[in-house]
């Protein structure tokens, strides 16, 4: 136990107060259960990361660099959370972050922003009800919990098509064995003023074998996911402040896999009017003991009336075996955090190829295709370390004095530090 209060110390220290580490690795009182049965509670997320670019990190036409190195506040999210008896509860959620990086290096940005805040109503023969801001389901990558991300970040074709949180009402049914149903309908875009539209989403996931034995015991998980994902988004004109209009637009662009990366290096940029915007994706996973295998292809699009139409796709593959031989938790879709049985935390190594392919008729968004090797440390349930090295590729077209594709490849080490309870 020796180790493990000296790692813990240590992170506190990190940390400071905003980490709530009261005790040890584990077993943190932030929640509080009345004889009644009603539970309150608070839950939290929160990541530093530090990244460093090297190669090419400049603008190849105009000279500028484009990718500076940066250390800051990936995420610092806190949720207050409640439950009932009789299946309600409710969760409110802020990210506290201040992302100056991803503007200006001056820190000009954006100061935070909502993220989970819904109620939902459970009913185990009809399923869970849930209305308020959630996210969407099109690139599973996404939808697992951003604390239980295999990789810093996710894949270049996530990036690109998933459509964040929305506000919505959906209802999710698992009471058929080895099968999860989901559909959805989001309105009026996001509590923070953005993405205004409107349209209809859906999941499905099949589980043909799904066997967990349970912590600590000697046997082998054997877990298969397939899932189908899609949605439909009508996009809606925006208005600000200032009562000037802008048009309804899409965009689909994907940052090099490091979240402090002050541009990206595929973009489509706006594309106004874009009438319905569909996504698309298929996806899997095998988990067999300390092994897990996962992989998703996306495929999303607009259709403006009178123009071309656009469409974009990609995928990735990614591995992770865990050395020290625990395995991967997998519940309703959804993988978790490995949970160590040693004192001494687990250890995990991992390896993605993804792949982003944005050019269509006159649209240059680009193309990238990405390695990443990775390697996570789990120091019991609240604390992790992570670190990836990326070989990023990418080529896009160019303004003067180039006027066409030009290549960008950077190298990318990064590494966090996160705290979660």
């Amino acid at each position: 136990m020796k180790l493990r209060h000296a790692i813990a110390a240590a992170l506190v220290g990190a940390f400071g107060t905003n980490a709530m580490a009261y005790d040890l690795l584990n077993d943190w009182p932030t929640k509080y259960k009345t004889d009644g049965g009603y539970e309150y509670g608070f839950k939290g997320l929160y990541q530093y990361d530090f990244v460093n670019f090297s190669g090419d990190t400049s603008n190849p036409a105009t000279g500028k660099e484009i990718l500076p190195d940066a250390d800051a506040w990936r995420r610092k999210e806190f949720n207050f959370y409640g439950k009932t008896p009789w299946g309600l509860d409710f969760n409110i959620g802020y990210d506290f972050t201040v992302s100056g990086f991803k503007t200006t290096p001056s820190g000009a940005g954006v100061h935070g922003k909502w993220i989970d805040n819904f109620v939902r109503y459970s009913n185990k023969d009809y399923g869970d009800f849930r209305l308020g801001q959630f996210k969407t389901p099109v690139g599973w990558e996404e939808t697992i919990s951003s604390s239980a991300t295999t990789f810093l970040e996710r894949s270049l074709p996530v990036q690109a098509a998933n459509a964040d949180r929305r506000i919505g009402a959906d209802w999710t049914y698992t009471a058929v064995p080895n099968w999860l149903f989901y559909a959805a309908y989001f309105s009026g875009g996001d509590l923070n003023g953005k993405n205004k539209g409107h349209g209809p989403a859906a999941r499905v996931v099949w589980n043909p074998f799904n066997f967990q034995p349970g912590q600590g015991s000697r046997q082998q998980s054997n877990v298969l996911h397939l899932g189908i994902a899609a949605s439909r988004e009508s996009r809606e004109a925006t208005t600000d402040g200032r009562g000037i209009t802008s048009a309804a637009a899409a965009r689909f662009r994907a940052r090099p896999e490091a979240g402090l990366a002050l541009n990206r290096l595929v973009d489509t940029g706006n594309l106004n009017n874009p009438g319905n915007i569909d996504r698309l994706g298929l996806e899997a996973a095998w988990i067999h003991g300390p092994l897990l295998v996962q992989g998703e292809y996306l495929t999303f699009g607009a259709h403006p009336a009178g123009k071309p139409s656009f469409t974009g796709d990609g995928f990735y593959v990614s591995g992770s075996w865990v050395l020290t031989g625990e395995t991967r938790p997998y519940k309703n879709g959804s993988i978790g955090n490995v949970r160590p049985m040693n004192d001494f935390g687990a250890f995990e190594v991992a390896l993605r190829y993804s792949q982003v392919d944005l050019n269509d008729g006159p649209v240059f968004g680009g193309k990238q295709h990405d390695w990443t090797l990775g390697a996570n440390w789990y120091l019991g349930q609240h604390y992790k370390l992570q670190a990836n090295y990326v070989w990023a590729n990418s080529t896009k077209r160019y303004g003067a004095p180039i006027n066409g594709d030009a290549p960008v490849d950077p190298r990318v080490f990064e590494v966090r530090a996160q705290v979660y309870f």
